[in-house]
């Protein structure tokens, strides 16, 4: 079974090299957050120059409020919280609020650079992850390079959708192919539908954002836009959002000639191959089912600073393992060793190759 020797030749041997060196590294509480945000000034300045709300002094985004951020107070809250290194990322709508494509590039462009000063400040603490102009298709492919192969970024990050554009669409292929050729890792986070009304006057974040993250993996499915791309490394947050519970129903539907005729075994396959944070997924419910659908392996820390407050991501964070039942060896993983397997420029930022 050649596929079978590939895989683990190529997957598995490597990542079991990779986990047990770095283990030996790093020890066992080496702690790596996938899922946090920066929110510079020049971003939060544009909003408001393009009309989002502001109440009693206080940006609004999605019907949430903006939190104040530094990158100081970054750095203590994740001492704080007991975390080493984190990847920061710009969260949705990104800068799809600019529709001329030159100045939605040039805004980005500059958060980019930014985003790189940070990381040099903070070599063994900070790496970024690419902010992509989208839906600007073309100037989204130019700074995909520009962040891999100049500022070399960790990762790129991506949205669910873009102005009602989701990935899956076709139209997001010349991106993907770039993802692809340059061998970008990817982190997915969740953003408000281009359909208001579903969220019924409530804040998106609260469920709308769990279930854009299923629209944007069902979508991935049905177009075939996963099928593609199979081996890029991709990360959904908040748990994978509805996923677990909804990926059964998803796969039973899609067997179906009228909904496309996948393998039912496919379907399931392909939804558990991605990697989740457990950023608001941290309860024994929300774990259990985790744990069940795709296993301590494709788990990762998330804690989505600065969104989230301390007063849950401090007790989050401590109950994880009780929670979820993980072992000693899978709490690694979840902590930071799945993350090198997904990043592999973090092993080469913290100098464990």
């Amino acid at each position: 079974m050649p596929s079978l020797f590939r895989t683990l030749l190529l997957g598995i041997i490597p990542a079991c090299l990779v986990s047990c060196h770095a283990t030996t590294s790093l020890g066992t509480n080496y702690r790596i957050d996938v899922h946090s945000h920066a929110i510079p000034t020049i971003w939060t300045d544009a909003m408001i120059s393009a009309g989002f709300p502001v109440k009693n002094g206080t940006l609004y985004n999605d019907g949430a409020p903006v939190p104040d951020w530094t990158l100081s107070s970054h750095i203590s809250t994740m001492d704080t919280l007991g975390v080493n290194y984190s990847t920061i990322s710009i969260t949705a709508p990104g800068v799809s609020f600019i529709n001329d494509a030159k100045k939605a590039k040039t805004l980005a462009r500059s958060i980019n650079l930014l985003l790189h000063k940070y990381t040099q400040t903070y070599p063994t603490r900070l790496g970024a992850l690419c902010l992509l102009p989208l839906p600007h298709v073309k100037e989204a492919v130019e700074e995909v390079r520009f962040c891999i192969d100049t500022l070399k970024f960790v990762g790129v990050g991506l949205y669910t959708n873009t102005n009602g554009t989701y990935l899956g669409d076709s139209a997001l292929d010349p991106v993907f192919s770039a993802l692809s050729a340059h061998n970008a890792s990817v982190f997915v986070h969740p953003a408000a539908p281009s359909c208001s009304s579903v969220a019924l006057g409530h804040p998106f974040p609260m469920t709308e954002y769990p279930f854009d993250t299923v629209r944007a993996m069902e979508n991935l499915l049905l177009t075939g836009q996963r099928a593609k791309y199979p081996d890029l490394k991709m990360i959904f947050s908040h748990g994978g959002g509805a996923m677990p519970y909804l990926a059964s129903r998803i796969a039973g539907v899609a067997t179906l000639d009228y909904a496309g005729g996948i393998p039912f075994v496919e379907t399931m396959a392909q939804l558990a191959g991605y990697y989740f944070d457990l950023a608001s997924a941290t309860t024994a419910i929300q774990l259990t089912a985790l744990k069940s659908f795709i296993g301590a392996g494709k788990l990762v820390t998330g804690i989505d600073y600065p969104y989230v407050p301390l007063t849950q991501a401090v007790p989050g964070l401590k109950g994880i393992q009780t929670n979820g039942n993980f072992t000693d060896e899978e709490m690694v993983s979840i902590k930071y060793g799945n993350a090198l397997e997904i990043f592999p420029r973090i092993s080469k930022a913290l100098k464990l190759n």
